[in-house]
Formats: C-alpha cells, sequence, structure tokens
C-alpha cells in the first residue's frame, strides 16, 4: 500500500499527526480480535450518537456507562489517538477522572492531557492553513474541493477540533495540477519530487507539500482522485454524480464540499482502505453524516448506483448498535473492526510464509464486505476466489510499473521548490 503519513506520528513541535506508539514492522502479526478498549469506545461513541455533543453528555455517559477497571481506561487513552477520537473523548476521561482520580495513571493523564492541548494547537494552525489556501485558490480562480476531515469538521461536528485530520486534503482537476503546486508553493508549501516509495505505484495525489507553522509541520496532499488508487472504484472530477456544495468555515472563507451522494461514495471507499484496525473516526463520520443529512440524501440514487454505499453503512451498523442504516444490518461477519494488514507491512514483518499467506488471501471477512460492497448475507466464495485475487494481481502490476519508473513524472516539482516562498518556511 501506499506510503504516507498516519495517525502513527506524535503531535509535538515539529511533527504533525496523532497515536501514542509506532509499531516496528518486525512486531506485526495477524490481529485476530481487538481490546476491551476498542470495545469501550464503541460503547461511548454509540450512546454519544450520531449528532451529541460529547461536552453537554459526558458525565451522564460515564455515569450509565463508565467502567473502574483501571486497565481498559489506561489502554483507552492510548487507542483514542489511532481512531482518531482524542478530543471527542476528552470530556468522557475528564468526568471518569472527576469520580475515580486513580483509574489513570499520572503519567497517561499527562501524556493524555498533553495530547489534547497539542490537537487544540494544531487545529488551529491547520483552519488557519485552510483559509489561506481557500483565498489563495480563490484568487487564482482554480477550484478545489476540501476532502474529509477538512469539510467534515464543519459539516458534521459542533467544533472543528473534534474531527482531527492527518493531512490537508484537497481535490482538483487534473489539468490544473501545475497551477495548484504553484498557488500552494507561493504559499511557502515544498513539494516532494516523487512519492515516498516507488513500490507503491501511481498513487491518487501529487506528491506531498510541507511548510512548517508555529513549530507543527502541515502537509497538504493535492489529490487529482479522491480514492486510493487501490480501491475498485473512482471519484474524481470527471466523474461526480452532482455539484460540489459550499459551506461555512466559521469565520474563514467558504469551503466546497463534495454533494451528499459523492461524498458518501467517497467516506464508505475510504473507511475501508487496508488497515489493521479500521478507525473508529471513519466509521462514525459515515454515522454522523448519513444522520445528519438523512433527509437530504437521494437515496434511491445511491441504491441504484452505488450498492457498496449502502453496504458499508450497514457494517456501520453493525459497529455502533442500534445506529440506523438504509436496510437491516444483516449478520455480522467474522472480524468485526479489524481491516486487511497493508502490503508493504505484510513483507515487512517477520510473520510467517503462512501467516502471510492468510494475511493476504484471506482478509477478514469483515473488510471484504466493506472493501468490495458485499452485502453482509451474501457469501463471499466469488469475492475470495476471483475478485480478491484479481485485485491481488492489479496490484501487484502497479507496484512492479512504479518499481520500473512508470508511476508518474513529477521531476516538474523542483521548478516550484526553487522559486522564492517555495521552501517550506514558518509563516
Amino acid at each position: 500500500m501506499p506510503v504516507r503519513r498516519d495517525w502513527a506520528r506524535l503531535v509535538s513541535p515539529g511533527k504533525v499527526g496523532i497515536a501514542v506508539s509506532n509499531i516496528p514492522r518486525a512486531c506485526i502479526d495477524m490481529p485476530t480480535q481487538l481490546s476491551d478498549a476498542y470495545a469501550l469506545l464503541r460503547t461511548f461513541l454509540t450512546a454519544l450518537g450520531p449528532a451529541g455533543d460529547v461536552a453537554g453528555r459526558a458525565e451522564e455517559i460515564v455515569a450509565n456507562i463508565g467502567t473502574s477497571n483501571g486497565s481498559i481506561w489506561q489502554q483507552l487513552v492510548g487507542e483514542t489517538d489511532y481512531h482518531g477520537l482524542t478530543l471527542l473523548m476528552t470530556p468522557i476521561v475528564a468526568a471518569r477522572l472527576k469520580t475515580s482520580p486513580g483509574v489513570i495513571s499520572d503519567d497517561g493523564r499527562r501524556s493524555f492531557l498533553a495530547l489534547a492541548s497539542r490537537h487544540r494547537q494544531l487545529n488551529v494552525i491547520r483552519e488557519a492553513a485552510i483559509d489561506r489556501l481557500l483565498t489563495a485558490f480563490a484568487a487564482a480562480d482554480v477550484q478545489i474541493i476540501l476532502l474529509k476531515g477538512a469539510a467534515l469538521a464543519h459539516l458534521i461536528y459542533p467544533s472543528p477540533e473534534l474531527r482531527p485530520m492527518v493531512d490537508i486534503d484537497i481535490l482538483i482537476d487534473p489539468h490544473d495540477a501545475e497551477a495548484a503546486v504553484r498557488i500552494a508553493s507561493d504559499l511557502g508549501y515544498a513539494f516532494a519530487s516523487r512519492h515516498p516509495s516507488k513500490s507503491a505505484g501511481r498513487l491518487h495525489h501529487i506528491p506531498a507539500g510541507e511548510i512548517t507553522q508555529s513549530g507543527f509541520r502541515i502537509f497538504l496532499e493535492i489529490h487529482v482522485e479522491a480514492m486510493n488508487l487501490d480501491q475498485p472504484r473512482r471519484l474524481s472530477f470527471s466523474n461526480l454524480a452532482s455539484k460540489p456544495k459550499p459551506f461555512d468555515r466559521g469565520a474563514g472563507p467558504q469551503g466546497l464540499a463534495l454533494g451528499h451522494t459523492d461524498m458518501l461514495r467517497h467516506l464508505a471507499g475510504h473507511a475501508f482502505d487496508p488497515a489493521h484496525r479500521i478507525r473508529l473516526i471513519h466509521l462514525y463520520d459515515l454515522w454522523r453524516y448519513q444522520a445528519i443529512f438523512r433527509d437530504a440524501i437521494d437515496w434511491r440514487e445511491i441504491e441504484a448506483r452505488f450498492g457498496y454505499v449502502v453496504t458499508v453503512l450497514r457494517l456501520v451498523s453493525q459497529v455502533f448498535s442500534g445506529a440506523q442504516a438504509p436496510a437491516e444490518a444483516g449478520p455480522v461477519p467474522a472480524g468485526l473492526g479489524l481491516g486487511m494488514i497493508p502490503l508493504s507491512d505484510i513483507a515487512a514483518s517477520d510473520m510467517s510464509m503462512r501467516e502471510k499467506f492468510d494475511a493476504i488471501f484471506s482478509p477478514p471477512a469483515w473488510w471484504l464486505h466493506g472493501f468490495y460492497g458485499v452485502p453482509p448475507e451474501q457469501s463471499l466464495w466469488m469475492c475470495r476466489t476471483v475478485r480478491h485475487p484479481a485485485t491481488l494481481v492489479r496490484w501487484s502490476l502497479a507496484r512492479a510499473a512504479g518499481l520500473a519508473g512508470f508511476a508518474g513524472d513529477w521531476s516538474w516539482i523542483e521548478t516550484f521548490n526553487r522559486r522564492p516562498g517555495g521552501q517550506g518556511e514558518s509563516q
């Protein structure tokens, strides 16, 4: 899978991202179950619901659900960041500490609160960076669509800080690629001249841009295609189901987001990108979005043209008990919450050959249903015997092409990096 910045970066001056630990690739094994802390996070999110304000309900939720098991709480403060839930869970952790101060160790409490504080700092810096990008692109008359957290933070969360993001992701028309890099370079972003790994194959975005602001590194991904190219579906300017929709961003300039159908297409695909565990924030995004905009979504179009979205929403309703979906949740496939380990991690691990074979050819059933859009009541036989092996061949050919130098020529980016203002300076 493509090498990219991930939740496994510490939020500290000089680095942007989240997470509490980095797992050495040699230590990777086949996940077979999820932790008790994961189950507790699911329970908290289910209690919060798709439109709840956690700040106002934290004490109620903890009183009704909270466990006094210190080891689970200790795990939970570590897992929140992997799942992108640190600031969503901060009021709940605070409410638990108020009633049981010793349930989390002093070191764990200090680390969690410091991480939450840095997330808040980062949110202010990142929103200001998005403001500047929107203003500069509008001045140049180049249309951009804000993707993922950059849009969702304002569309479905009561405060933008509650929806963290790894990068600022924007979607452009491929014909505007050079113009987009020029505009961002003029703002101080420095772009890599190639992707980090040739073996990743052709990617769906230009090599990332980077700028340092107030000691934090901000990364910008300019997408020419919204979906990861390992996905079986495509989503770009050329095949949008509807016009993008403007939305308010507080005191900043308006942003442009995907229309409802396209947003669900994107979120449903993105949630099931290969990963060791499916991040709860991606599933919670889907629950919140379809609940908040339920009456405005064209469900007939989605069912007729994008059936995989309905399947993914049904799987989401299995994670959050009682979550409303366009159809009944259906039977729960094995491996709920588990994903397919990225190929690069499988190759670099010290798993046995049999374990690697199983990880590649027999990923968890729950992930297969979501990635390929197979309804949970249907058999995976055709998927396991035909579709998934065919996908593995496609992935392998794409990576071979990348190693052979056919993953795209981005050398022209160096022209912009050499210009004044194109070196990623602090602003």
